[in-house]
């Protein structure tokens, strides 16, 4: 029995699996009867497509994109896209056919190929034998990346295309055979970030996408395809690729290159994984992280920077906001049942006691408000031209460093600390207490660290020594 189901859309390695098995499962075979039982699988008219396969004899499969193509010993194709969940099953015919079959052939020899498709996307359509790639529906798909000896089509196609890199590459039409998966693997290998613009991706980039496209897809046909979730292309025999895949489907990983955490985002509508360190966002400007204890003097430097003509965002302000809106404190009520609201805002110091007293609820609580804030920062900063000045009190922990070019840790004595609470109203005590545990490593881990236990004009003259020498 031949079963190949992939649940991510397959892509050129497993088509290329799947023909392969085919042609050693169903080459010779004739069809003596077909069923189509789900009719808006066939395109073109289903009783033409009946009277012409009737009969025919399969001699080869192709594949074209990700297409596969059926050739007989009559003078036309079949050509079968099986979109996210098509899968072919070669059956005796004591074997009952299954309650997602869409069509199914059955054979002289006692055996039947059915077509099985549980979200019934698939599609069949036939196609003359001596025109095909220039007939519906092959004629729409563009060279796959081993047709193209260089990069000169691409260069020229993605010159003008006003999406993404990402949906430039698994734009079939252009460039078939690439989808969600190995594009991911493509962009990471090269070092792009999936949202750059294409036309913004220069020719040498754009060349390396094509090397890496070939020299991955050719691991993976080697490896059988990829097997994500149960992909099972034979029975016996597994695609194997996952285990080499950089990046798809590792979100919360760690970055086999740098070590960062794998982010996932959503480009035209598709999860994309990446690394925001390795693949950085050509139109994101420059950004500077700001970190330090309470009331080291981070937010006098952000504004400062700010005065200067820099954008300042403040991870506390997007808390704020995240605060006063009610699906955010519906979601935090989960952790903090007793959450007290006043005036349609979370009580942020009553907040802050509970949090003290349950270091369980803390962990979790701060986890949910760092990916609320971090959709609101990604969401900001493509919309900022000028150098951007983001302060953040947990800066290394919430590893909001990911998206910085670089660091800045303002750290100052307890004496200092304690001025500034007081100027601040802040609850000395409590900070001071809560700036006892802040962790060293965060020194190491900073690209500039600055004193500030003095004046502010020395405070402001550090900063100048590094920004504006």
């Amino acid at each position: 029995m031949v079963w190949c189901k992939i649940v991510e859309m397959p892509e050129l390695p497993e088509v290329e699996t799947i023909v392969g098995i085919l042609k050693e499962m169903v080459v010779g075979k004739t069809i003596k009867s077909i069923h189509v039982i789900h009719p808006k699988t066939i395109i073109g008219d289903m009783h033409d497509f009946g009277h012409k396969l009737l009969g025919a004899k399969i001699t080869d499969f192709s594949r074209v994109g990700k297409y596969i193509v059926f050739h007989f010993d009559k003078p036309i194709v079949m050509a079968s896209h099986l979109r996210m969940e098509g899968k072919y099953f070669l059956r005796n015919t004591n074997e009952k056919p299954s309650y997602h079959d869409m069509v199914t052939f059955d054979f002289n020899d006692g055996t039947y190929l059915a077509y099985n498709d549980t979200r019934r996307f698939g599609t069949l359509e036939l196609a003359s034998a001596e025109n095909y790639l220039n007939e519906s529906p092959l004629n729409q798909v563009g060279p796959d990346p081993f047709m193209l000896e260089n990069a000169d089509f691409l260069i020229k196609s993605y010159a003008d295309y006003s999406g993404s890199i990402k949906a430039a590459l698994t734009d079939q039409k252009i460039l078939s055979g690439l989808g969600n998966i190995y594009v991911d693997e493509v962009l990471f290998e090269i070092g792009v970030h999936p949202e750059t613009p294409a036309k913004l991706v220069s020719s040498s980039k754009i060349s390396e996408a094509l090397q890496a496209s070939k020299k991955i897809l050719s691991k993976a046909i080697e490896a059988g395809g990829s097997t994500i979730h149960s992909y099972h292309p034979k029975e016996g025999m597994s695609g194997m690729f996952q285990v080499n895949l950089q990046v798809y489907g590792k979100e919360g990983e760690k970055c086999p290159r740098c070590g960062t955490r794998i982010r996932k985002i959503f480009v035209n509508g598709r999860g994309t994984s990446y690394c925001p360190r390795c693949q950085r966002n050509a139109k994101i400007p420059y950004i500077l992280g700001v970190t330090g204890p309470i009331g080291s003097g981070k937010s006098t430097v952000s504004k400062y920077l700010e005065s200067k003509g820099w954008t300042y965002l403040s991870a506390d302000e997007f808390v704020h906001e995240i605060y006063k809106e009610k699906s955010s404190q519906e979601l935090i009520k989960n952790i903090v049942k007793n959450l007290v609201i006043k005036n349609g805002e979370i009580d942020r110091e009553f907040l802050r006691h509970e949090l003290i007293k349950n270091p369980s609820k803390k962990m979790k609580l701060e986890k949910l408000v760092w990916n609320l804030v971090e959709e609101r920062f990604l969401s900001r900063i493509k919309r900022i031209k000028n150098k951007i000045v983001f302060e953040v009190p947990l800066l290394f922990e919430s590893e909001f460093d990911d998206y910085c070019d670089e660091t800045l840790l303002v750290l100052a004595n307890r004496d200092k600390q304690i001025s500034n609470l007081m100027t601040r109203n802040n609850n000395v005590s409590e900070s001071i207490k809560i700036n006892s545990s802040y962790s060293k490593e965060n020194i190491k881990k900073a690209t500039y660290v600055i004193e500030n236990n003095s004046d502010i004009a020395n405070l402001y003259k550090q900063v100048d020594s590094i920004f504006y020498k």
